[in-house]
């Protein structure tokens, strides 16, 4: 019990009720008021750290101005000596985390209901500029009458905002992280969409899809693999809610629902196709089912776009086709690089630390030259684009001739064995000095490969991040690693 601390003459402190990364959450009474509220402290050691402090600040400006049922309210912000706190409303329920502890895995229409109305806190949200960011079980109350509240929007930031963690750092929890959290690029509304889409997969199973022993571990399965239908675990799980998690989860934002209202209708029953080239598991379980109810019309439409009433190509088809040619663009500037680099080597010294030339030599800026971050300094070392497709030894001992700590994952892949396939964080981004660096290197094994195609006989490369237009021409030969074999051990849930 706390209930001798009272914030500001006015918010007595009761029992706490939940605790997490950046502080803890306490039921109290606002006594000018004669209310309970909900308010959320400020980690004591954090109050120091103005980045901690000025995220806490804006998680309370974020969520003022967002009023939904489905969605905590925020009543007041205030600081009371070192204490920086949060008042919210009080919810009497249990966060979906405590849901799925005591009832995993839930019955299939019930899990639906709880990812639609978390569907339609987050199109609020969005449709107001905020990105939440950490979408995960501890972050949805489930209340005792039915109604779900989407809270903690302590690391969301609105579209727009400079971010405020330092460059090449992964924000988030890891069991639920999407490819581009993951791999530190742009981050948007669909990244929400696939957090949520995998906490949809944990409700109808009973378990997350990827586990690890390490927090990067699982990060890079988030970017390199399929997750599987929720139907090869729990065969209860209907096939449409294997197309909706499939779809969710796409590894390319733009391959997900275009918004979270679209999802929020699929979970409802209303009808969509299922994505291009379902992958893995999902596609075999799927099977080949293009919609969620039978609707001979949708089933000849591309993911997001309705046909059009002519013949001829559709505005979805266009968009493909346009992908295609910057994608051909992107790959031949690469190349036109590449080229220059190699002809010039010998007398381009200045573009290397030392003249290295293992693994293609180390982009490396100088210090306060451009690419500095206005709020912070830069790091002054840039993963080379040029690893993948080089020998593992020979990358790993550029990178730790540079101060930086490398861990290698194997990938089962056609490629030779130890050629690196990709990186955590990704080819061609600034990273800090003395971090962590993982490689992803082949392990000259080939597993088995969904041979399905999408609509246009194009093969589907969602595992691929190089596919996304968000990661475009950060490596110019990003493969696609094939999955590999499951792991046994299974990683406890960040609350």
């Amino acid at each position: 019990m706390v209930s001798a601390i009272k914030l500001s003459e006015r918010y007595a402190l009761e029992e706490r009720v939940a605790s997490g990364g950046m502080g803890s959450v306490y039921a109290a009474i606002d006594e000018r008021l004669n209310r309970k509220v909900a308010v959320k402290l400020l980690r004591e050691e954090l109050a120091d750290d103005p980045r901690f402090v000025e995220r806490f600040r804006r998680e309370a400006r974020s969520v003022a101005g967002l009023s939904h049922p489905n969605i905590a309210a925020v009543y007041d912000y205030g600081e009371d000596g070192d204490r920086r706190y949060i008042v919210m409303e009080l919810v009497a329920g249990l966060d979906l985390a405590r849901v799925l502890r005591n009832e995993a895995p839930l019955d299939p229409q019930r899990a639906a209901d709880i990812a639609a109305q978390a569907c339609d806190a987050l199109a609020h949200a969005h449709s107001a500029g905020v990105i939440h960011r950490d979408v995960k079980p501890g972050n949805i109350i489930v209340g005792d009458n039915g109604r779900v509240k989407v809270t903690d929007f302590g690391i969301a930031r609105a579209a727009g905002q400079s971010t405020l963690t330092a460059t090449g750092s992964v924000i988030g929890t890891a069991q639920y992280l999407s490819p581009e959290q993951a791999s530190g690029d742009v981050v948007g509304a669909r990244s929400d969409l696939y957090s949520l889409g995998i906490v949809l997969y944990e409700m109808l199973t009973g378990a997350v899809p990827f586990t690890g022993d390490t927090p990067i571990g699982i990060a890079m399965k988030h970017v390199a693999e399929g997750v599987p239908a929720p139907s090869s675990v729990n065969p209860d799980v209907p096939k449409a809610l294997d197309a909706v998690v499939a779809k969710a989860t796409a590894k390319a934002p733009q391959d997900r629902w275009p918004d979270a209202a679209s999802m929020a209708a699929a979970l409802r029953g209303g009808t969509t196709p299922a994505p291009a080239g379902l992958v893995g598991a999902a596609a075999a379980a799927a099977g080949g089912t293009a919609v969620l109810e039978q609707d001979p019309s949708a089933e000849q439409t591309t993911p997001y776009m309705a046909p059009t009433s002519g013949g001829g190509w559709d505005r979805s088809k266009l968009q493909r086709a346009g992908a295609m040619v910057l994608g051909a663009l992107a790959l031949l500037l690469v190349l036109a690089l590449l080229l220059r680099m190699a002809t010039g080597e010998e007398n381009s010294t200045d573009r290397r630390a030392g003249g290295r030339n293992r693994a293609g030599g180390a982009a490396k800026e100088p210090a306060g030259g451009q690419g500095q971050n206005d709020e912070e300094s830069a790091p002054s070392f840039v993963i080379p684009t040029n690893i993948v497709g080089q020998p593992s030894d020979e990358v790993k001992g550029l990178l730790e001739d540079e101060g930086f700590e490398v861990e290698q994952n194997e990938v089962a892949s056609s490629e030779v064995e130890g050629t690196v396939l990709n990186s955590v964080p990704a080819p061609g981004n600034p990273v800090e000095q003395g971090s962590v660096i993982t490689l992803a290197v082949s392990s000259g094994e080939v597993a088995e490969e969904d041979d399905s195609s999408g609509e246009d006989g194009e093969e589907e490369d969602s595992a691929d991040p190089g596919n996304s237009e968000d990661s475009q021409g950060k490596s110019d030969k990003a493969p696609k690693p094939p999955k590999p074999p499951k792991e046994d051990k299974e990683e406890k849930e960040d609350d």
